[in-house]
């Protein structure tokens, strides 16, 4: 793969859904794949917004590119949300199975539920443990899962 190729994400939700994203290929070692993402105007506005609801960016903001980090051999990947003229609006990591790949240019991971939001000023919050215990309780997630997104949550905040 070159740069600029499209690369395939298999995100999964597990008792919600999968997702396959498309997204620029940026670098791959053995220890990760770093994409980028530019985003069009309708997903950059609901994006926009449902992070406005959150309470995470300010009203106003507007999310143009995410840059992704997702990790083999960590319970988590980390994404850069940046305005479209490349400056930072926050950190987010999606606690997760490390990512595999399925071919050349398919990966696939697993969310776990929980995430995180560190802020440029260094403000970090812990996200979605309401929707993260429903799992666990409906049995969604194995306990080993459960047991891997805690531990990832407690590295994290550390």
């Amino acid at each position: 793969m070159k740069r600029g190729d499209a690369v395939r994400i298999e995100y999964i939700r597990p008792g919600k859904y999968m997702h396959v994203y498309e997204e620029n290929f940026l670098s791959l070692d053995e220890s990760c794949l770093r994409t980028h993402k530019t985003l069009p105007e309708d997903i950059a506005i609901s994006l926009s917004n449902a992070l406005v609801s959150q309470g995470l960016v300010a009203a106003g903001e507007r999310v143009g590119i995410i840059d992704k980090t997702y990790l083999f051999e960590e319970p988590f990947n980390l994404l850069e949300f940046r305005r479209a003229d490349g400056s930072l609006l926050g950190y987010y990591s999606d606690i997760g199975e490390p990512v595999i790949q399925l071919g050349e240019d398919q990966f696939q991971m697993t969310d776990l539920f929980l995430d995180v939001w560190l802020s440029p000023d260094g403000r970090l919050l812990e996200l979605d443990w309401d929707e993260f215990d429903e799992a666990v309780q409906g049995r969604v997630i194995s306990p080993a899962q459960a047991d891997l997104a805690r531990a990832a949550m407690r590295r994290i905040v550390d």
